[in-house]
């Protein structure tokens, strides 16, 4: 730093590298030249300044000129041709080789098409590279019979640098990956022994920035012959129908970056040839030629050599990868197979995953996994709490895809910081569409110590002239070493791949449960009809010879009492008392069955009237004792049957009633309306029921006390109550300490969310 200069490192931004728009460079590499033209008129509208020492005629003379002034009548017609038979939009095409009029020199065609506009390239023809074409084959073939027969995945890599090498004559080659954040690393290399070596060493993402990793994925190669070329402006400046620099994403000719020669020579390189390599279809990696001797050219054939290559390459590292964990995946498709297995014969897809072995961490190479979905979460191994597995989900959720992968969970969401240590890998699967059911491993930390070329902090170097701040090609490759916390080792593919083909296992599965259910139930309410068809015809049919053998008793027993034994007068007073208990019997019978037949009347319901209408009615008929009904805010109006809801009111608040041996009974009623579906409750301060007891109270006919007890009953209340809850949608279920007190939940309607 000059005297008198300010720091101002710690203010640069440096996604100014990630907004430069390189590919408006204005400017090409003077080892060919370039053409800018209209269709359908094949009008020049601009050509590179030098076309008057390759093409033999200067930008101003070809300037508004139709191509044919350079290719003449007949190349120009056969030209056109190719342009209509061709798709050349968004790719850089090889037409053909011409020579022109009057010259000797041949030369290699490419056009592309982009914003409307023809653009052509000429290269000059190395006749020596044609000659050797043949050997350039017979390298190539040899190459790809070795790279398919590698038996590992780095040593398929360092077969492709080598290969490549002894390809090109390039001084060093290098296959360099790509991490997520757009940083990456050296994985193999092919340099001279009298070299240092970069394998292994990790580079900053504003090494690469991210409009160069785009155009990276356009094209297949990139070349720069000589880092100190003197780029060669375009004539005119602008093009004439946009009035801007053209787009050269797809020219193979485009002047380089500024800051990219500039950090080329920094590094000591005079040359580079730069290739693709495509996993999936994004951008992976790079195969990265260098020459530190000088400026080293490489024809057009030799260059279509190593993109064949890079294409071989791209097909096949997929296939490597796989091949290099082929056990693992066994192992994995396995597990899998057995989850699904199970899932299918258990009762509920859930259980199938909790209980058929193995379970559901063992198979995978994880810390800890989780299982989230309505019926609970359950945790495997060692996981975060279940509060923060909880809020993961929920954030989950939040997003669109399906499938969440990340080994840097903390920085993806920085909650998990905090448990970081045991979950800084997640590999998630969601198992719903509208909610948090979802699986979940995780993998812990590991503490790896990363090899970077320079301080990553300080990718590039500052120029500053006053307030003048200008990005300068860092200068500084020392060897930086750094130990980077909250991430754990990355997911393979076959990990991602099991985690994705499970979940699409469990949703069918689960569909298969649902259709099972579906069909159960549909059974279920048929039978249920019959059920209850028989039962209201059984019970009606039983109430008339009942009311008989009640009358005939009473007559006997009014006009014969006097004549009968004390004895049988016992027995004629305990047979009334046995009819009318069957009659309460018959009549419950008849209700409940009646509640399942009859259609509901479904309309909007003021439940705080029928409410005050009900606690009318039971004041007619007051109980021992001060009783207290509270109700607590306003009901909500509610679509449902008016007479069954007032049923299942009446029937709670009864027997909040009677099941209640306090002086000062208190019955509050009232409604958790933001619940969705709302849920009313009413709450006693009565006797309480025992958590064992809890299902069969709901049991018809079934009591828990003494027939006498509690002013008796059939024990067909609760019942009743429940089935006109469960025919409008809803459910019921309650809270009980005994000598305290109860509280009957219920709703009226389904959840909005299906299970």
């Amino acid at each position: 730093m000059k005297p008198g200069q300010q720091d101002h490192s710690n203010k640069l931004d440096l996604t100014h590298c990630d907004r430069e728009q390189i590919q408006f460079a204005g400017a090409i590499q003077p080892h060919g030249a370039l053409l800018m033209l209209d269709e359908p008129d094949l009008r020049i509208l601009q050509a590179s300044a030098n076309t008057e020492s390759l093409l033999g005629f200067p930008p101003e003379a070809l300037h508004q000129a139709s191509i044919g002034i350079l290719l003449g009548d007949e190349v120009s017609e056969t030209l056109r041709a190719r342009l209509a038979s061709q798709n050349i939009s968004g790719v850089l095409a090889h037409l053909m080789t011409v020579r022109l009029p009057g010259r000797d020199d041949s030369f290699h065609l490419f056009a592309n098409r982009i914003d409307g506009l023809l653009l052509l390239e000429f290269e000059r023809i190395d006749e020596e590279a044609r000659s050797h074409a043949s050997d350039l084959y017979q390298d190539v073939h040899a190459s790809i019979q070795a790279l398919q027969a590698s038996q590992s995945l780095q040593g398929f890599f360092d077969l492709t640098v080598e290969r490549i090498r002894r390809l090109t004559g390039f001084d060093r080659v290098m296959v360099y990956r790509f991490d997520p954040d757009g940083s990456g690393e050296v994985i193999a290399e092919s340099v001279g022994s009298d070299r240092e070596t970069y394998l292994g060493l990790h580079y900053p993402a504003a090494d690469i920035p991210e409009p160069a990793r785009r155009l990276f994925s356009l094209s297949w190669v990139r070349h720069l012959p000589d880092v100190d070329y003197v780029p060669v402006p375009l004539v005119p400046e602008l093009n004439p129908l946009t009035a801007r620099p053209p787009d050269l994403s797809y020219s193979f000719l485009r002047s380089v970056s500024l800051m990219y020669s500039g950090y080329l020579r920094n590094m000591g390189v005079k040359a580079t040839l730069v290739t693709t390599l495509l996993k999936d279809g994004h951008l992976w990696g790079l195969i990265s030629c260098m020459h530190h001797e000088g400026p080293k050219y490489l024809p057009y054939e030799s260059r279509v050599a190593v993109e064949f290559l890079a294409h071989m390459v791209s097909l096949l590292m997929g296939s490597k990868t796989a091949e290099e964990h082929d056990g693992y995946r066994l192992t994995l498709s396995a597990a899998r197979a057995h989850h699904l297995k199970a899932m299918l014969g258990s009762a509920t897809s859930r259980q199938g995953l909790m209980d058929a072995p193995p379970d559901l961490l063992s198979p995978l190479d994880a810390g800890g996994a989780a299982l989230l979905t309505e019926d609970g979460l359950t945790l495997f191994g060692v996981t975060p709490a279940e509060r923060d597995v909880r809020a993961l989900a929920d954030w989950l959720a939040a997003r669109e895809d399906p499938l969440f992968v990340t080994h840097r969970l903390p920085a993806d969401y920085p909650p998990a910081a905090a448990f970081g240590e045991i979950a800084s890998g997640l590999l998630a699967v969601r198992l719903s569409c509208d909610g948090p059911d979802s699986l979940m491993w995780f993998r812990p930390e590991w503490l790896q110590s990363v090899n970077w070329a320079g301080d990553p902090r300080k990718p590039v170097e500052i120029d500053a002239d006053g307030d003048v701040i200008r990005l300068m090609p860092r200068t500084s490759f020392a060897l930086w070493k750094e130990t980077v916390p909250g991430q754990s080792r990355p997911w393979l593919d076959c990990e991602i791949e099991h985690a994705s083909e499970l979940r699409v296992g469990i949703i069918e599965s689960i569909i298969v449960h649902t259709e099972r259910l579906r069909r159960l139930n549909s059974e279920l309410v048929e039978s249920n009809l019959e059920l209850d068809t028989f039962a209201y015809a059984a019970s009606h049919d039983l109430k008339e010879p009942l009311r008989g053998i009640h009358n005939f008793v009473q007559f006997l027993q009014e006009e014969e009492g006097g004549q009968l034994s004390e004895q049988s007068q016992r027995r004629l007073a305990t047979i009334l008392r046995l009819t009318c208990r069957m009659d309460d019997l018959i009549e419950s019978l008849l209700q409940y069955s009646r509640v399942g037949r009859i259609d509901l009347d479904l309309r909007p319901v003021d439940l705080n009237d029928v409410l005050a209408q009900m606690l009318e009615s039971l004041q007619l008929q007051p109980p021992s004792g001060s009783v207290r009904v509270r109700v607590l805010g306003r009901l909500p109006v509610t679509h449902c049957d008016r007479v069954r809801v007032t049923e299942i009111l009446g029937n709670l608040i009864s027997n909040a009633i009677k099941y209640n041996e306090r002086a000062d009974k208190l019955i509050e009623v009232g409604c958790d309306s933001e619940l969705d579906p709302p849920v009313f409750f009413v709450r006693d301060n009565g006797i309480g029921i025992a958590p064992k007891h809890f299902a069969r109270i709901f049991q018809i006919f079934r009591r828990l006390h003494g027939r006498e007890e509690y002013g008796g009953g059939t024990g067909a209340g609760l019942t009743i109550t429940k089935k006109a809850i469960e025919r409008h949608g809803g459910h019921i279920w309650l809270e009980s300490v005994p000598g305290e007190g109860s509280i009957f939940r219920f709703t009226l309607a389904p959840k909005s969310r299906p299970a």
